[in-house]
């Protein structure tokens, strides 16, 4: 018996939602690695350094445009290959702090990128001994690095990239570690997480508060100890998952409000757990590079993360009319008009997992519906260069 599938495509109208979808975007087009540094300035987002397969190492600088979906290789750290590296931005300038060559080769360099002339420049050298898998956030145009192996201490320095200077605060009042993430929001920093050789991983999460110096403990992650994990914020909300032990990986992932101290559970990551990704946040969304997968396997794939909006952010430009509406076995619309190279279509479950994806032409396009596609409300996500929408997606059988 023929099996048929009714669509009805409706824009989303409620006033807010609190569901996330995961989109991928164009593939990394260097080597696969994992701990490499990564950070952003303005719409685009950069990874540079880290390590690959049969253990090689780079010092190569990459360039993703947010707006255009493109990756562009840009001037190579003019120092030695490196990883365990940690990336951070300030003032429109993009660095890398610390690292090793090999287990008796920790850095301390800092090097700053300058993204306009395309110049990478060496600034005042991280204080101390050289060490890797440091932890790192950002208030007020001022980095806070600290942690890291080798050998582990408490110790946290600001540094202020207009004086080149770097300044000790308060010690890190927590078991010293490394790997462990570090985020910001409403001018306070988060360090969570992180591991102790030879086995010990941490689930605990501790705020810093620049104006008084100080630390303070707060609720601990809701879910399995962990290290490596992946970090960002956008839309006045944290956001912290993945990572895992030497054991396992994990791809769950959780919200974080400061303000009631609450981790809320969110969409998983589609696609293999992973540890040790580059991670950074450009406008509304955040956005996840590669990874260690486990059993020496890599991966190129770039993700991001970005709320289920209660408007679309086509609203004002394009009118997508999905037809016949409803329908059976397939959709259509029309991009005349408004077509642009390398839009897309995703079809999300409701917790988040991706079950179809189209590529898209100027004009008609057809959209053919997998026959496993149960009754069910998923999500679909056109997503065109510069701007992209969201309409909730009714299967019945």
């Amino acid at each position: 018996m023929k099996i048929k599938i009714t669509v009805i495509i409706l824009l989303l109208s409620t006033p807010a939602l609190s569901s996330y979808v995961w989109t991928q975007r164009a593939s990394f087009p260097g080597a696969a690695r994992f701990e490499a540094a990564s950070f952003a300035i303005g719409t685009n987002g950069y990874i540079s350094c880290g390590i690959g397969f049969s253990n090689t190492k780079y010092n190569d600088c990459w360039e993703w445009n947010s707006v255009a979906n493109i990756w562009t290789q840009k001037a190579s750290l003019p120092s030695s290959v490196r990883y365990g590296c940690g990336g951070f931005s300030l003032n429109g300038k993009g660095y890398v702090v610390c690292g090793w060559i090999s287990n008796q080769s920790q850095l301390n360099q800092l090097w700053e990128f300058d993204p306009i002339i395309n110049v990478w420049i060496q600034k005042a050298d991280y204080p101390g001994i050289g060490r890797y898998t440091t932890t790192i956030f950002t208030i007020n145009n001022l980095a806070y690095v600290g942690l890291g192996f080798s050998p582990y201490n408490s110790k946290f320095y600001k540094y202020d990239g207009v004086s080149d200077i770097w300044t000790q605060i308060a010690n890190f009042p927590g078991i010293p570690r490394q790997n462990a993430s570090g985020l910001s929001l409403n001018g306070k920093g988060y360090v969570i997480g992180g591991h102790v050789d030879p086995n010990t991983d941490y689930y605990d999460c501790y705020e810093y508060d620049p104006v008084t110096d100080t630390w303070t403990q707060k609720a601990d992650f809701t879910s399995f100890a962990r290290f490596g994990a992946t970090e960002f914020v956008f839309n006045n909300t944290a956001f912290f998952g993945m990572g895992g032990t030497y054991q396992t990986n994990y791809n769950d992932f959780y919200s974080y409000d400061p303000v009631n101290d609450i981790w809320t559970s969110i969409t998983s990551l589609p696609s293999t757990s992973r540890k040790s990704t580059c991670s950074f946040s450009i406008g509304n969304a955040g956005y996840v590079y590669g990874g260690n997968l486990m059993n020496n396997m890599l991966s190129n794939d770039l993700w991001e993360l970005s709320e289920v909006s209660s408007t679309t952010e086509l609203s004002e430009k394009i009118s997508i009319k999905p037809f016949p509406n409803p329908c059976s076995t397939e959709f259509a619309f029309n991009t005349s008009g408004y077509y642009q190279h390398g839009a897309q279509l995703f079809i999300y479950t409701s917790d988040g997992k991706l079950i179809q994806k189209a590529d898209l032409t100027n004009g008609v396009n057809v959209i053919k519906l997998k026959p496993e596609i149960s009754t069910g409300t998923y999500h679909a996500t056109y997503i065109q260069q510069d701007f992209k929408t969201t309409f909730k997606l009714v299967v019945m059988r």
